[in-house]
């Protein structure tokens, strides 16, 4: 410590270039973490490295047909904090059958080393042990859950009797309506109000569900008048915390506000600080949040929909082995999804994210791989302001590491077939209000690696706006087949094979928009294995929605997509000659 600000120096130093790591040491795994719908894969083989391609073929258990799976992610960093991690082969398969068993292939191209093994997918129809009946109205005291299943019996199922409908109003005089402390818990069909700070905290516990709950009206106002920060209507501080289930529910209009990047906070924060759906600190990961519904109002705004705060480290939010899917968001005045830390197979598919800042917090992967896939934004707002800049949001994902927290964003990051829209603002349908820029870093000083882009559409509000913005301009990153417009900032021939164009869509039969037959981008999209294989037509459809598709809507999407409004400038509106074509609206919309 004595020697701290002395200067050194140096005689006659020179660099040998020491060659990309390899791992050299015994073999651990393969394994295989699954969920419902997809499945993590780990493995660490003496000689691998980052030169020798680890290919992927899966089946389904007993049938014939290979199908080809995206290879495997070897990570090439020495992870101080993370050393299991560290020289590892990962990465997931997507797109599987919950309750199945199926075969997996893991071939080196290089040396030819194969692994083949079985894994199952988690069944999503959960075996019950037993069926506690809960009371139709809040009991006078929080409901501490203390008596679980096992792995080996099932769950303890908590429901109403069966034709009852319970609706639990809090009064705002308990902290919560539920706490689970134990594990093998299913919560089911609930309305839960009002609780004064969550609606249900989970403590020390592991395999809990929580399903078919409408919670609304928690959370603390402060004496600034804002909401206290990450108040949630699903909520836990636990470092033990795992294998959580949220799905098919409501989670709306919380009793607090956040405030927006335009408000200042008493203690001196433009930042949001308000409630927040689901927070989980800590975590282990484990985590399945889908087809929930997660909205509110223009007064009862979300900081961000769903995450927590330890962003920059090897946990995180969803931390590992978490699937966040078919998800509807929207009111929030940072990020819709704030997916940040270790992201080691961590995929994010299916949401429809609507009048948020950013789409999609994604500022640190310190592990990874995540894969974020087929999402939809739309509204992007930077305040309840209804002039210009209170129209002017932000990103379709945040991106980027201070250089103290650099370590943290090594992980590898995929961004494949995702789509920004330009809904107009109401009244004014010439001013759209969507994303206004699209994978972004979002100050000079920060940095991020491993990125892949493909098949995405980041149509922006303005031609000026940064479709990437990357002012350290990488080598590890390759943003490339995208189709957008805009500008881009990063190493020289990133989007060598992109297409600068607006997309046209038509209306779905469901009301969706998908590309239209002719437009740029329809049947252009790089082919992908296990991300595009059910593509109809002549090839994949750059974005989100597929032409055709046979993929059923999200129940939680919108009846109808908003129509798209032309690009727009109100600073340097273009002349009638430079104006980019207006895009039809589609047709019932």
């Amino acid at each position: 410590a004595e020697e701290v600000g002395k200067t050194v120096w140096f005689a006659a130093p020179s660099l040998t270039e020491a060659g990309r790591l390899a791992y050299h040491g015994p073999e651990v795994g393969p394994t295989a973490v699954p969920t419902f719908e997809c499945v993590g894969l780990y493995w660490k083989i003496a000689g691998g490295g980052p030169d020798d391609t680890c290919n992927v073929r899966y089946r389904a258990k007993g049938q014939s047909d290979w199908h080809q799976a995206m290879a495997l992610w070897f990570d090439p960093y020495d992870h101080q904090g993370s050393e299991e991690n560290s020289l590892q082969y990962r990465g997931s398969i997507v797109g599987l059958k919950p309750g199945t068993t199926y075969e997996v292939e893991l071939a080196l191209e290089k040396t030819g080393t194969k692994r083949t093994f079985d894994f199952a997918t988690q069944n999503d129809q959960f075996k019950i042990a037993r069926t506690v009946a809960l009371p139709v109205t809040q009991p006078e005291e929080t409901l501490v859950i203390k008596q679980g299943g096992s792995e080996k019996d099932g769950y303890v199922l908590y429901t109403p009797a069966k034709g009852a409908k319970a609706v639990w109003d809090a009064q705002g005089k308990l902290r919560a309506h539920i706490s689970i402390e134990a594990d093998y818990v299913i919560v089911r069909g609930l309305t839960l109000k009002n609780a004064a700070v969550n609606g249900i905290e989970l403590g020390d516990v592991n395999h809990i569900v929580v399903e078919q709950c409408d919670i609304s009206g928690w959370g603390r106002v402060l004496e600034d008048g804002w909401g206290a920060n990450l108040d949630a209507a699903v909520s836990s501080s636990s470092n033990k915390l795992k294998d959580v289930v949220v799905q098919d529910c409501y989670i709306h209009h919380p009793r607090s506000d956040s405030n927006s990047w335009m408000e200042k906070r008493a203690k001196g924060s433009f930042h949001p600080e308000g409630p927040q759906g689901i927070v989980f600190r800590k975590g282990q990961g484990g985590y399945i949040i889908c087809r929930n519904r997660i909205d509110s109002d223009m007064d009862h705004m979300y900081n961000d929909s769903m995450g927590e705060t330890a962003n920059f480290g090897f946990a995180g939010f969803p931390n590992r082995d978490s699937d966040i899917y078919d998800n509807y968001v929207s009111h929030c005045w940072d990020d819709g999804l704030e997916i940040e830390g270790a992201n080691m197979n961590v995929r994010v598919w299916g949401n429809y994210i609507t009048i948020t800042y950013g789409a999609i917090g994604a500022a640190s992967t310190s592990l990874g791989p995540v894969y974020y896939f087929r999402n939809v934004y739309a509204a992007s707002r930077k305040s309840i302001d209804t002039d210009d800049n209170g129209y002017r949001g932000h990103y379709l994902f945040k991106l980027g590491s201070e250089p103290k927290a650099a370590a943290f964003s090594q992980g590898r990051k995929y961004f494949i077939h995702n789509t920004t829209l330009q809904p107009p603002i109401d009244g004014q349908p010439d001013k759209p209000y969507g994303a206004q820029s699209g994978m972004a870093l979002t100050s000079p000083t920060k940095r991020e690696l491993n990125i892949v882009s493909r098949n995405n559409i980041i149509h922006l509000r303005r031609d000026k706006d940064a479709v990437v913005n990357d002012p350290q301009k990488s080598p590890t990153n390759d943003f490339d087949y995208d189709m957008y417009n805009g500008v881009l900032r990063g190493a020289d021939g990133i989007e060598a094979h992109g297409i600068v164009a607006i997309p046209r869509y038509e209306q779905a039969p469901d009301g969706r928009l998908w590309l239209a037959p002719g437009s740029p981008g329809f049947d252009a999209a790089l082919r992908i294995p296990n991300f595009n294989d059910d593509f109809t037509g002549n090839g994949p459809d750059m974005g989100a929605i597929e032409t055709q598709s046979k993929q059923p809507k999200p129940a939680t999407w919108p009846e109808t997509f908003p129509s798209i409004a032309p690009t727009y400038d109100p600073a340097a509106p273009p002349t009638p000659a430079e104006a980019p074509a207006p895009v039809p609206t589609p047709a019932g919309d």
